[in-house]
């Protein structure tokens, strides 16, 4: 961990000291609740025996879920903070049907008991017991839309990065640039922490997460003030696996995927959970091997290059997570949580470029070109987070966090320029450098929230700060030993201070209109600061900003079977800090990428209009503004030479539409439909390089799950996407792929088998663009190793049984938040 000086931890020291006096002083001001009302029950079979570990959620206007409990190993239930009004409970368990009772009316000022519920085992025509209730592969909810990987077997053997390749809504450029319903700027969260990395670093982070790992993926388009306002796109959340079964319990898993090349991940996991303790253990060693080809074109100055390369990416990492929750008594829950990452990146990168000069279609010359890429580096995070339930209607959640990342890449560039002859040596460039990135991060906040009858009040406030170091060192490496070019080297240092404050009002105008208002407010304190031989004017940038990002949400839920909502927020994305380092990085001898100190946070007003029939039936309409759009654009510096640099667009619009819709087409085969639609326009004039395009564009997803004789599910998927907009200035076709994934259980659910198979038509591998602007015309095709097969294995071992700990108001909250919502 790198701190630039001993007034961030002051700072540190500061804020934990104001989070612990704003506790104290919270749990004054709650001492008389406003009271509410609570629902208790006991759940009984046929043979009048207790049923354990039933889900019973509580039901508003017989579909929206506002309340949840699971019942004890003495069949009991109780359900607290209640409004009042009139409800429905809607019992879930493996082994009975589903029950649903008659409503309910509660008056908001007392406990209502309510007769035995009675349960019957869920029986088939043969009489055997089945399983009535298994979560679909995408739910849509009140406020995200919930990718549950577990139930999609296509998603197994692979990473991160490719499971939001099969996320609806998510789409990854060629650069691995996300987007979420067609706009960029997404915050990528894992278990509700922000991962505060970005570009190839993110990227990396994502590779190295094992898709059967995950629980679900959740897509939040539009967040509420409590979250922080960085991301235009709004928040992916990536929730890791948990066991809630008590006792001890694990698995081990293994799956191995062809294509071109092998990948393969094997995973440990270990568990415990008791009464009051518990604790969890995962490591996940994986390996890849991945190809990335380019067939290009330029045209500019009156030259021409034709490029022809490939790249040859392996990795090697280890995941290893941790974690510890204790609970200290009915109202203070305290866990730990911790996770490393290592891994070992080599990438062979090869090219032939010839130059065809004067318009000619003689060739003038060509350039053999290497880059070989050795790149380790090391990912640590912490999170302490304590949860104090004040009392029944009242809660203080404070976290620290603590990460360290830090990666030194060596890069050797080979580079013979030969006459067109292809013998004769026109001339040896070669070169060596070593760029060193160390990263240091903390963060401290609070989050409070308090109850009253009709509306909920949450504010908090959050500091944050991180810190970078750059090193870039340059050789001249012509001769036998590697000369240092000191005009080429320098050190890069960004800082980055935010400190944040918010406040949300949830009122419920009438039993069915609700409103939901927050305002959120952060100041900006950066620093970037170069260190060169060059004369350069801009080595030292600092900037201090205020922003404030309101977000207003209003849903009715009037009618049984209809749902509306309308909400708008606004949001900031700031520049990755390799994009503010304003020296040259060379990519070949021909093309070079340069960081911009100037760029400017980018903007976005989003707006958002839905409706649900039936919560099955989900249509939204979206639209936003972006003001500083970044693009990165090439542009001429010399005849045959460009450079790559990132630069504020003026403007761009995105309007979309959104359809979810899952049918059942018979009792064992259910397609999950989701189609989008977008229009967007980039307009700018960014030094000179005019952009003005505009793209319409559409994605069509059909997520087929069928259930097979045998017990076998299957999960068939078809994928379609328009032409669509790169880097903001380049068209690229659009195409299609089918992907498949079958799963089998074995041994009462202990082994389960998986078959996989990734664009199995190889109809995706393949990606055409052409751009026109600034003097340069580009035509071309990027291919990637997508078409692959795979096979997985686990094992789960010890108590695997969905149990959990006595129910509290507190501790569980999120867990049963997942369960039949």
């Amino acid at each position: 961990m790198n701190y630039t000086s001993h007034s961030h931890c002051h700072r540190a020291i500061t804020s934990l000291v104001i989070c612990l006096l704003a506790s104290f002083f919270l749990a004054a001001q709650s001492a008389n609740p406003v009271a509410k009302g609570a629902i208790i029950g006991k759940l009984l079979d046929e043979w009048q025996t207790e049923v354990m570990y039933a889900s019973v959620a509580l039901l508003q206007n017989d579909s929206l879920v506002v309340g949840s409990a699971i019942s004890t190993p003495t069949g009991d239930f109780r359900i607290e903070n209640v409004a009042a009004g009139s409800y429905r409970l809607r019992v879930d368990h493996l082994e009975y049907a589903t029950y649903t009772t008659e409503p309910i009316t509660v008056s908001g000022k007392e406990a209502i008991t309510v007769p035995d519920i009675r349960l019957t085992k869920a029986i088939a025509e043969l009489g055997e017991v089945v399983v009535t209730y298994r979560k679909p592969p995408v739910e849509i909810k009140a406020d995200r839309l919930v990718f549950n990987v577990d139930s999609s077997p296509s998603a197994s053997g692979t990473n991160g990065l490719d499971l939001l390749r099969k996320s609806p809504g998510v789409s990854v450029d060629m650069d691995n640039n996300i987007s979420l319903l067609g706009k960029s700027g997404v915050r990528i969260y894992i278990n509700d922490v922000p991962s505060r990395l970005s570009g190839d670093d993110l990227v990396t982070l994502l590779q190295s997460i094992s898709s059967d790992n995950v629980q679900t993926i959740e897509i939040i388009t539009n967040p509420s003030a409590k979250y922080e306002a960085e991301g235009n796109a709004g928040i992916i959340n990536f929730v890791m696996k948990s066991n809630l079964a008590l006792g001890y319990n694990g698995s081990l898993s293994s799956s191995f995927s062809q294509g071109r090349y092998f990948r393969n991940n094997n995973t440990t996991t270990l568990n415990y959970s008791g009464e009051k303790l518990r604790a969890n253990l995962d490591v996940t060693q994986s390996s890849q091997t991945s190809f990335d080809t380019f067939l290009d074109t330029k045209e500019q100055n009156n030259t021409t290059l034709d490029l022809n390369s490939t790249e040859i990416s392996k990795r090697r990492g280890w995941n290893v997570a941790a974690g510890l929750e204790s609970q200290l008594g009915e109202r203070h829950l305290l866990s730990l949580n911790a996770r490393g990452l290592l891994n070992q990146n080599n990438d062979v990168l090869g090219s032939r470029t010839d130059i065809f000069n004067n318009g000619s279609n003689e060739r003038s010359n060509v350039l053999l070109s290497q880059s070989l890429v050795e790149q380790p580096s090391q990912n640590y995070a912490a999170d302490l987070h304590h949860q104090w339930q004040l009392n029944s209607t009242s809660s203080l959640n404070s976290a620290l966090s603590l990460g360290a990342f830090s990666s030194d890449r060596h890069t050797a560039q080979p580079n013979t320029l030969l006459a067109a002859d292809e013998v004769t040596v026109a001339g040896i460039d070669n070169a060596e450098f070593d760029a060193m990135t160390t990263i240091g991060l903390w963060s401290a906040k609070t989050d409070y929230e308090r109850e009253w009858e009709h509306f909920t009040l949450s504010a908090g406030g959050k500091y944050s700060h991180i810190s970078t170091q750059n090193n870039f060192v340059f050789y001249d490496a012509d001769s036998e030993e590697l000369v240092l070019d000191p005009t080429k080297s320098n050190d890069f240092q960004y800082t980055e201070d935010v400190a944040a404050a918010y406040a949300i009002v949830n009122a419920q105008l009438s039993p069915a209109l609700t409103l939901n208002g927050g305002l959120r407010m952060e100041r900006t304190n950066s620093r970037g600061q170069l260190i060169s031989d060059l004369p350069l004017d801009n080595k030292d940038v600092p900037r201090t900003y205020t922003d404030f990002f309101p977000n207003v949400s209003l849903s009715f839920a009037g009618q049984k079977d209809h749902a509306w909502g309308l909400s708008l927020g606004r949001r900031i994305t700031r520049p990755n800090y390799q994009d503010l380092n304003p020296f040259e990085t060379p990519i070949s001898q021909l093309t070079v990428w340069k960081g911009n100190p100037f760029l400017s946070p980018k903007y976005t007003m989003n707006y958002q209009l839905s409706y649900s029939y039936k919560q099955k039936l989900i249509v939204t309409n979206t639209y936003s503004v972006t003001r500083d759009f970044f693009a990165s654009i090439f542009e001429i510096t010399g005849t045959g030479s460009n450079q790559i640099i990132p630069r504020n667009m003026q403007r761009a619009t995105d309007y979309g539409v959104s359809l979810s819709y899952p049918v059942e087409v018979t009792k064992n085969w259910t397609v999950n439909t989701f189609l989008e639609g977008s229009y967007a326009t980039y307009n700018g004039n960014l030094e000179g390089t005019l952009i003005d395009l505009d793209n319409t564009n559409y994605n069509c997803r059909l997520q087929n799950s069928i259930k097979l004789p045998g017990n076998i599910l299957l999960d068939l998927t078809y994928s379609v996407g328009s032409d669509w907009v790169w880097r903001g200035s380049v068209r690229v076709r659009g195409n299609q792929s089918v992907n498949f994934g079958l799963r089998k259980d074995f041994f009462d659910k202990q082994l389960q088998l998986r078959i996989t198979g990734a664009d199995i038509f190889r109809t995706t591998n393949d990606y055409f663009y052409r751009g026109d602007y600034g003097g340069i015309r580009i035509d071309g095709v990027r291919s990637f190793d997508t078409q692959r097969f795979g096979l997985g294995i686990t094992w789960k071992f010890g108590n695997q049984q969905a149990k959990t700990r006595k129910n509290t108001n507190s501790a569980l909250d999120e867990e049963l938040n997942r369960i039949n919502n």
